[in-house]
């Protein structure tokens, strides 16, 4: 259920057997006092955040305030008739990845939602629930031939909400990718996917330059702003260095030298 918390996902040994990437992003959230008492419910509908909009009240005032909060201009933006805070949350890549669907409740009854048509690409009306409904449940296909990574940029080893995510899943039939699905967190105001580079993996073998041709294709969906920590140049090459880093430790590969080279 949607009130599960966030350690228990992290920690569940029958869930980390099937979907680890999800097991991975729950256990990345924040600090463990709060992933003892968060749900994955809560980590699903997150707020999107924005340097501009998570400050104190004082410091948003001096700055004449933005369109999320109290202003009408989107300071990240400012020509922009929208909000462009960005997607915050570690598990909904993950869940989109895998194919999951959404249990709401509300006063009409309730629906099964993709979790890939929960979210909209806006920064203050991201979630595309309606305002009286209730996520209650996460549900996952069978998990029999799926591989799954989940990697988190962020400065700090705790705490810190994602700057980049990056969730790869991927259907395996004797070594060859049947289907693939990468998802990309914190680089819009929804999780965003790369049907592009996906549909390169369709039917092949994994193999060093066919990550390195995937993981170029993954980057050019990627399109941060200057809206949260490190610029966004930066977020952006390591989009391309975080996929292939995962598709690198699905294939059973050792991660690349050249990638710490080029983040140096």
């Amino acid at each position: 259920g949607a009130l599960t918390t966030l350690r228990r996902v992290a920690e569940h040994p029958g869930l980390h057997a099937a979907f680890p990437a999800l097991g991975t992003a729950a256990g990345l959230v924040s600090s463990p006092q709060l992933r003892n008492m968060g749900t994955i419910g809560g980590n699903v509908c997150v707020d999107t955040r924005c340097n501009y909009y998570n400050q104190t009240q004082q410091w948003r005032k001096a700055i004449g305030f933005c369109l999320k909060k109290d202003g009408d201009i989107c300071l990240v933006a400012p020509g922009s008739p929208r909000c462009w805070a960005v997607s915050s949350s570690d598990t909904a890549p993950v869940l989109w990845s895998l194919g999951a669907t959404a249990r709401l409740c509300g006063p009409e009854g309730e629906r099964l939602v993709p979790v890939a048509a929960l979210f909209r690409d806006d920064g203050i009306a991201y979630l595309a629930k309606r305002p009286d409904e209730i996520l209650t449940e996460l549900r996952l296909p069978p998990a029999a031939g799926t591989r799954c990574a989940y990697l988190k940029l962020r400065r700090r080893g705790s705490f810190d909400f994602p700057v980049l995510g990056v969730a790869v899943a991927l259907q395996m039939e004797g070594g060859v990718v049947r289907a693939a699905t990468i998802v990309l967190g914190a680089v819009a105001s929804q999780p965003r996917e790369a049907p592009a580079a996906a549909a390169l993996l369709a039917g092949q073998r994994l193999t060093p330059e066919l990550i390195l041709a995937v993981a170029a294709a993954a980057a050019r969906p990627s399109k941060p702003l200057d809206n949260t920590d490190f610029t966004h140049p930066y977020r952006k090459q390591m989009t391309r260095i975080f996929v292939a880093r995962a598709l690198r430790r699905l294939a059973g590969l050792p991660d690349s030298p050249r990638d710490e080279e080029e983040v140096a």
